[in-house]
């Protein structure tokens, strides 16, 4: 566990250690406040005027970059060559959001979805299989700890599912309503990995205790993705709760920067023409753009489903997931060893 997370600081001090990566990460912060900011405290329309030409300038300058990126290192390149892809993305972001907003805005929001979901399982993924072969490592008691394991954070799922399910039908009947399938749709998929578990321990003798700590991670993030659904009922007119899902969703990215830092050499031999600070960019102008379509869903030229609809997605591809990616795991993790669905760079 702590060599996983000492890579996952590693990858972030490779990204933090270059100037140019460091100022658009902090432009990238300042927006997402500005963004905050206007949506708690403000309506005035000149504020929402401004934050649309900031982050309008901040989406053509990554664009550009994100271009550049493909043929040339951007770290390579010359301070004032920089400068000059700046002032060029000035009147770069009126264009792309005048001709290309459609096509590129629904891409971004389709590809923000697929990497929320698959690197917010990964962390529930990481954390409960790195919990569980620190218990394995004690060759004495390890299977008495791991039955342990399974069986405690069984209980405290089915406990979680129960509490939950009380607090929606007392207090927010509605919102208990329309959250009763996913109740069941979340219930049935743990059963399923349950039974692979179980069956797997008996044919082969092969343990995945680490799923039940995974059903509670998978749970509270998932429960997070229904809050902000049902957020305005929650919370009727108090605008805090954003702040909460500010740091959920900035922890989940640092999460994903770190994570594709740390895996440089590994991703640029196998995607080869693509590299680290590529995805990097295309990540930041995503999350950019997912951003900008939340605080301004009604911008001319969009008129795109997914927009009013992202949250129900991104719990629809996570639950897929959980599933999908839950059965290749218990099917290949090792006891006490990595994870086969981590990307390794000895792949």
């Amino acid at each position: 566990m702590v060599k996983d997370t000492m890579s996952f600081i590693n990858g972030l001090k490779q990204f933090f250690r270059k100037p140019l990566y460091v100022l658009i990460f902090i432009s990238f912060i300042i927006s997402w406040f500005l963004i905050l900011f206007g949506h708690i405290f403000t309506s005035v329309p000149q504020y929402y005027q401004f934050i649309l030409i900031f982050i309008g300038i901040l989406v053509g300058f990554n664009f550009l970059l994100l271009a550049i990126s493909l043929f040339k290192p951007i770290e390579k390149l010359h301070f004032s060559i920089i400068i000059i892809v700046f002032v060029i993305s000035i009147p770069l972001s009126i264009i792309i959001f005048r001709q290309f907003l459609l096509l590129f805005t629904s891409f971004c929001l389709i590809a923000n979805q697929l990497l929320t979901a698959f690197f917010a399982f990964k962390l529930c993924m990481d954390s409960s299989t790195k919990f569980d072969d620190v218990l394995y490592e004690n060759k004495k008691y390890n299977k008495y700890t791991r039955i342990f394991e399974f069986i405690c954070f069984g209980l405290l799922t089915g406990l979680i599912f129960i509490f939950t399910w009380n607090i929606l039908s007392s207090r927010i009947p509605i919102a208990a309503r329309n959250s009763a399938n996913i109740f069941r749709i979340i219930f049935l998929i743990n059963v399923i990995l349950i039974i692979i578990v179980i069956t797997r321990l008996i044919l082969i003798n092969k343990f995945a205790a680490y799923i039940t700590l995974f059903f509670v991670l998978a749970f509270f993030y998932i429960l997070y993705i229904i809050i902000e659904l049902i957020a305005e009922v929650l919370f009727p007119g108090d605008k805090t709760y954003a702040w909460y899902s500010f740091l959920i969703d900035l922890l989940l990215f640092i999460f994903i920067i770190g994570s594709i830092f740390d895996k440089v050499d590994y991703l640029e031999k196998k995607l080869k023409f693509i590299r680290a600070e590529t995805i990097s960019f295309f990540i930041i102008l995503m999350k950019l753009i997912t951003q900008l379509t939340k605080i301004f869903p009604n911008l001319p030229g969009l008129d795109i489903p997914l927009i009013e609809r992202q949250d129900v997605f991104l719990l629809i591809i996570f639950i897929i997931f959980t599933l999908f990616f839950g059965i290749h795991s218990i099917l290949l993790h090792k006891e006490g060893g990595k994870d086969d669905i981590e990307i390794t760079e000895n792949d």
